[in-house]
């Protein structure tokens, strides 16, 4: 079973409609659609949040998600916004400051009143970096 078929039974077996979990995910239906129908795979965090949701081991998701992205990633997450030409910037810098993106997944469990307070926090030790070189 593919990790779209495993998500739309998820689903299905609890007589969730996809407004339901997208409201539940602070997702829109259509990523919901999407990852359903394998158009798009869905991140690792959300994987996990996912799971957390429908109380499933992750590893369910996860095996899944591992077996279903062995080739390059990238082409799976560019699927979700083709137009964004910054994408591959922030996934180079990523890939080169693992510390960077440790502090950014600790931040994704955030409400979104800490969130705000990170980022800002982010943005302000830039601007004093930038004007100290």
């Amino acid at each position: 079973m593919t990790l779209s078929e495993i998500l739309k039974k998820l689903r299905n077996d609890r007589n969730w409609s996809q407004d339901f979990v997208a409201n539940l995910m602070n997702l829109s239906r259509s990523t919901i659609s999407k990852y359903e129908t394998g158009e798009i795979i869905p991140p690792y965090q959300t994987l996990l949040q996912l799971a957390n949701i429908y109380k499933v081991d992750k590893t369910l998701l996860i095996e899944e998600l591992n077996g279903e992205s062995s080739g390059d990633v990238r082409a799976y997450i560019l699927k979700e916004n083709p137009d964004d030409h910054d994408f591959e910037l922030i996934m180079q810098l990523l890939r080169e400051s693992p510390e960077l993106k440790m502090a950014l997944l600790d931040m994704y469990n955030f409400d979104v009143k800490r969130k705000a307070v990170a980022t800002k926090a982010i943005q302000m030790q830039i601007q004093l970096i930038k004007r100290e070189w």
